[in-house]
């Protein structure tokens, strides 16, 4: 009986110890790499996402990982999982030419990508941006200003001014809000709200 116990509290023991080992990765086929401290600290500050994307990668490409240079780096994070794959297995040769051709076609992407995972990573809701939009008109149209306004007919509405606003002709606007649009209304309504 007290066989059973010592081995059943070894066992418990020999399956929490890399569960307590905090600087430590197991892949899914269970091969361990041992991070050093600054590996730690890097894979600590990651968002889970890439953490998840690192501890499902393949024992050696988690290895390989460490040995980017910092813009290699930020190229990595762009490739999916089978192009990281496919560079990790690659010749040393072949792979310094894969890198060339991935930092040849995202030279502003990988500082756009670390700066918005940076940022993704550090704000907790939404982020919300506003940039200014000029609308282009058409090279024929000439704005007119002040006397020079012709006044609008028909469908036109842009570059042109209400007849009764120059020239006090036309259909007067009202000066309060009848209650519903004019549309539905019959008849004509008076200018000034009645009783005022």
């Amino acid at each position: 009986m007290r066989n059973i116990i010592l081995a059943g509290a070894a066992a418990l023991a020999f399956t929490t110890v890399p569960a307590m080992a905090q600087d430590v990765a197991v892949d899914a086929e269970g091969n361990v790499y041992v991070m050093s401290d600054d590996q730690q600290g890097m894979y600590d500050a990651w968002p889970a996402d890439r953490q998840t994307a690192y501890d499902a990668w393949p024992d050696g490409v988690q290895e390989y990982y460490w040995t980017l240079t910092p813009v290699q780096v930020e190229g990595w994070w762009l490739l999916t999982d089978d192009q990281r794959v496919r560079i990790y297995e690659m010749t040393p040769e072949a792979r310094a030419q894969a890198w060339t051709q991935v930092q040849a076609q995202v030279p502003n992407a990988t500082a756009t990508a670390a700066t918005t995972a940076a940022a993704s990573a550090s704000t907790t809701g939404p982020r919300f941006v506003s940039k200014e939009v000029t609308q282009t008109t058409p090279a024929a149209y000439k704005a007119a200003s002040g006397e020079d306004l012709p006044v609008c007919k028909g469908d036109q509405q842009d570059g042109c001014i209400n007849s009764w606003a120059k020239n006090k002709t036309g259909n007067r606007p009202l000066e309060y809000w009848p209650g519903k649009p004019a549309s539905e209304i019959d008849g004509k309504l008076p200018a000034k709200k009645p009783g005022e």
